[in-house]
């Protein structure tokens, strides 16, 4: 009966401790489950993302527009998608691939270890497991680079926010088709960005929605466009079906295929071959970059808008990761 009394006492207790424990630190012992703990690192580390305007470097100023604009919704109040100092920094390990962008909204003096928001992918390249982080200064605040705590072992939202807000924030429903993607501004420094074209893909998720963001990837044959990566479909269900897609069937592949020029672009990312970030370095003439690629760049966009085509070939991305809802 006292072994039996015991036994209930520390069951309990247990079951206490547990549900007293954060969503970040659930989430975080998850992910590093999963994936693996990363480290405390300093943003100074990563390598420095050039804001460049016909071909020249910016650096005493964020110009209104520039060769290679960020791509990203730096918000209102913000100094716009030509920015200098973002720094990115791959923390991979051997069994990981880690990415961090720290994130300039408003311009800073060179070297400064204040930023606007730090986000961190975590992937593990074996079973497709992948987790978000990030840490976003309030208003009128800094987010310091310097000695960043590990997201992995948060106990609370002091420093990182909770995974129920990166969830509302959507960063997987633009990363749809694999976890690092390609823009011409982060395709300055692409070689401290780990990737995984073609890998095993899906969310870590111990209840807080992550896995509702788009998995499914379209292969559609003999196009040119996914010989080098995936193609994602995007939400199936989009909340507005009118509005074009993010993601890489949707606003990204307007954008990397000139068929929409974004906002903060200067005269040459305006016009060819600034315009057409896809494939990288193609170096042929536009008309080379028609025949070989518009065709297939029309048929993404047609199965953006209605991937149940059959031509879509619309398929989940396949992982190995073991459902984290019930631990």
């Amino acid at each position: 009966m006292m072994v039996l009394r015991a036994c209930t006492i520390t069951l309990v207790l247990a079951a206490g401790a547990a549900a007293a424990q954060s969503s970040n630190q659930v989430y975080g012992s998850a992910c590093a489950a999963d994936i693996g703990a990363i480290e405390m690192f300093d943003c100074a580390a990563g390598a420095s993302v050039p804001v460049t305007v016909n071909g020249v470097p910016v650096t005493d100023h964020a110009p209104e527009t520039c060769d290679r604009p960020a791509l990203l919704n730096n918000g209102e109040g913000s100094d716009g998608q030509c920015v200098p100092f973002s720094r990115i920094l791959n923390l991979s390990t051997d069994s990981a691939q880690i990415a961090v962008m720290c994130r300039q909204k408003l311009f800073r003096a060179q070297g400064s270890t204040d930023f606007d928001e730090i986000d961190v992918i975590a992937h593990n390249p074996n079973t497709g497991a992948t987790c978000w982080f990030q840490a976003k200064a309030d208003a009128g605040g800094v987010v310091s680079g310097q000695n960043v705590p590990s997201p992995t072992a948060a106990t609370d939202n002091s420093f990182w926010e909770t995974p129920e807000a990166v969830v509302a924030d959507g960063c997987g429903v633009c990363h749809d088709n694999d976890p690092f993607m390609y823009s011409p501004f982060v395709g300055q420094v692409w070689a401290h960005v780990p990737v995984d074209p073609f890998g095993p893909y899906a969310h870590v998720d111990p209840g807080y929605g992550f896995s509702a963001w788009p998995t499914h990837s379209m292969d559609m044959r003999d196009n040119t466009c996914v010989g080098c990566h995936r193609i994602g479909s995007g939400l199936l269900a989009p909340p507005d079906p009118t509005q074009e897609k993010p993601g890489s069937c949707g606003e990204l592949a307007q954008w990397m295929t000139g068929q929409v020029i974004p906002s903060g672009a200067d005269n040459w990312a305006s016009s060819y071959p600034g315009s057409h970030a896809m494939p990288p370095g193609f170096g042929g003439s536009e008309e080379a970059w028609n025949v070989i690629y518009a065709q297939s760049a029309a048929v993404v966009q047609s199965c953006c808008t209605d991937p149940s085509q059959e031509i879509c070939a619309l398929t989940e991305i396949q992982s190995y990761l073991e459902s984290t809802e019930n631990r």
